[in-house]
């Protein structure tokens, strides 16, 4: 067998060894004007709004909403994302909730979960807001099945993981 074809069919063997290399795109929050940054898998829809991004997983398990907050107005912010929800006839367990302070990146913030149904079935959902400077913030809206967030676990955590602030 000549150099060549061993080459190529070393080549082959080296390609089928490896998963498809998962595409990914970055999006700057808001846009223009931005405080932070995330990439988000190709294969994820992915809706440009005017304060920031909503984000649905391929398989339609997972949906996430990255957006822009005037600290000042948090409580605002908060309504308007638990009223959406509800629009979507997400109802949560409010006896399941849990609040945590976390640090995303070096962004500091809190976390607010629930456990919860929609028209599908049980649902994981929570509302995450984060710091990014003395006047603006993000709110990150996450609502998604059980088994799609087990699903999606490494694509969800390479959107954590990617989640930068912008100074």
């Amino acid at each position: 067998m000549s150099a060549s074809k061993l080459r190529i069919l070393f080549l082959a063997g080296l390609v089928a060894l490896f998963p498809a290399v998962a595409v990914a795109k970055s999006y700057t929050i808001p846009d223009p004007n931005p405080v932070a940054v995330v990439t988000i898998p190709d294969d994820w829809e992915t809706t440009v709004i005017p304060k920031g991004i909503e984000v649905e997983s391929e398989d339609e398990e997972i949906y996430i909403a990255i957006e822009v907050i005037e600290v000042a107005k948090v409580d605002k912010a908060i309504e308007e994302a638990i009223n959406w929800l509800k629009s979507k006839d997400v109802v949560v367990d409010a006896a399941t909730q849990k609040q945590a302070d976390i640090t995303i990146n070096g962004i500091p913030g809190f976390e607010v979960q629930w456990t919860g149904k929609d028209a599908d079935g049980p649902t994981n959902v929570s509302l995450t807001l984060l710091v990014t400077s003395e006047s603006k913030g993000l709110m990150v809206t996450y609502w998604a099945s059980p088994e799609g967030e087990k699903d999606n676990m490494k694509a969800l955590k390479g959107i954590i993981e990617s989640l930068k602030s912008v100074k």
